[in-house]
């Protein structure tokens, strides 16, 4: 069983940093416009983004940054 709890924790360690990449793929697949921002229209194509969205939105302009969204959905 030890070697079980072992095995999960290297794979969720070295899944990690694919986490944060997969977010910023995440985000550029959703700015569709290329404006380097996402709009409440765009987070509407993924579920978890578009609610989650007013709270990601830390300076409340009605769109995520990057940084946003990396802080949001990125690796925690």
């Amino acid at each position: 069983m030890r070697h079980y709890y072992l095995a999960i924790g290297l794979v969720l360690g070295l899944a990690a940093p694919a986490l944060a990449q997969d977010a910023g793929l995440v985000f550029t697949a959703l700015d569709t416009n290329k404006d380097g921002k996402i709009s409440q229209a765009e987070a509407q194509r993924n579920i978890m983004v578009s609610e989650n969205f007013a709270d990601a939105d830390k300076n409340h302009d009605g769109f995520l940054s990057k940084d946003e969204f990396i802080a949001a959905f990125g690796k925690k």
